[in-house]
Formats: C-alpha cells, structure tokens, sequence
C-alpha cells in the first residue's frame, strides 16, 4: 500500500518502534520490576504486543500477564515505581537505533521540512534516549505522553504539534508503526505512513488504512511529492 503524499511541510515521528528498538529496556525493566515482586519473567514477544498505549497500561497489561489477575491500584502503584527506577537505570543497555532512520531524517531535513516526535512515552525518558544516539538536534520539538491530558490515539498531541509548526494537519505527516499511530492521525485529518518492523500491539498493518507501509525511512522521500 502506497501513496504520493502532497504539500507535506512537517512530520511527527514516534519514538517506540519507529525511530528507536526499545523493547530489549523495556522489557528488561518489565521483568527486572516482576523479579522484585516475586513473579516469573515475561517473554520478550509477548511485552512487545503490551508497547503503544504508554507507560500505565504497559505496566497494567504486565502485571496482568504475571499475576493471573488485574492488579488493584496499590499494587500498580508499587510496580510502575519499580519499573520506572529500574527502566532510567537501563534505558539504553540494548536499544537501538533502526536501520535507514539518521539517512531518512536527514533526506527529510534537506528537504526543508520540520520534524517533531510524538510519542506517548514520557518526556524525561524521550529526551534521555533522542539526546543518547544524538538525535535530538533533528526535531523542533517533542509531545509526550506527559505533555497533554491525552495521549495517541487521541488526536491531541498531532494537533498541537501542528499547531507548534504553524501548519494544517493536512501538511504534516506522520510516521508510526501502530493503531494508535494511524488512529491518532486519520482522527486529526493528518497522513500517516507505518513501518513494518515496530510494534504493532499485533494488529495487522493493512488493516489500519494508513497512506502507505514502509520497511525503511529511506523510502518515505519518494511518496512526498515536493
């Protein structure tokens, strides 16, 4: 699935599965947090499919997996403080940059168009990992799930980057790798292109009416029509 992709002047980028591979750190954290509290490791596989909706429910949906049960708010509380000291102490021992993204954002940046990231992932956390593999200087700003009162798929945060970047929801982009991606922009009225490699919640891809499904960024310059 594929489309040309007209007047955009701005792009949204996730973070989580689009411009990073995080899972390694968050599952680490995940089962690091789970050892803590006396309940087996979860497979990295199924975590993967517990990424999108933020930290909250990444957490919910774990300590759900592990204890059989819904955790009550008391014992979600305790795990997410758990998660959190242990995910900051390990962010990045085995994230990685994916492959095609710094050649993508810099044929984006040549072309003069301005790039936020949009993620409901939390801001200190964000800015830890853009400014660790030096990406930072690439974006004008950062939406996180901490910014708003809403996060993805909530249109919220693309309409307020659009609105940072002083252009219509219609002349920005978005790049993801999920439903709350791809809901999140057609809510907007904002493009969207997924890539295949992310993480997908395991929703299938075409299944989600994005503009076009990419395996690389490197291939998203030629679908916009200049």
């Amino acid at each position: 699935m594929s489309a040309v992709l007209q007047n955009i002047r701005a792009i949204a980028i996730d973070l989580d599965g689009t411009l990073l591979d995080t899972i390694p750190d968050l599952c680490g954290a995940v089962n690091r947090a789970l050892a803590d509290l006396n309940f087996a490791p979860l497979p990295i596989d199924l975590v993967k499919t517990f990424v999108g909706k933020g930290l909250g429910e990444h957490m919910r949906k774990s300590l759900r997996a592990a204890m059989g049960r819904e955790a009550d708010d008391a014992e979600k509380a305790h795990a997410m403080g758990l998660y959190r000291a242990h995910y900051a102490a390990h962010i990045a021992d085995h994230t990685t940059i994916y492959a095609g993204v710094v050649a993508g954002l810099d044929a984006f940046k040549a072309r003069g168009l301005l790039l936020s990231v949009v993620t409901n992932k939390w801001t200190s956390y964000s800015e830890t990992l853009l400014a660790h593999f030096k990406l930072n200087a690439y974006f004008e700003h950062i939406v996180c799930g901490d910014t708003l009162i809403s996060n993805k798929p909530d249109p919220g945060m693309l309409f307020y980057s659009a609105g940072r970047f002083g252009v219509h929801p219609r002349e920005m982009l978005m790049i993801g790798d999920s439903g709350n991606d791809s809901r999140a922009a057609q809510a907007a009225g904002v493009p969207v292109v997924l890539m295949t490699y992310g993480y997908s919640e395991g929703e299938n891809l075409v299944d989600l009416h994005a503009n076009a499904i990419v395996s690389t960024f490197t291939a998203i310059p030629a679908l916009l029509d200049s």
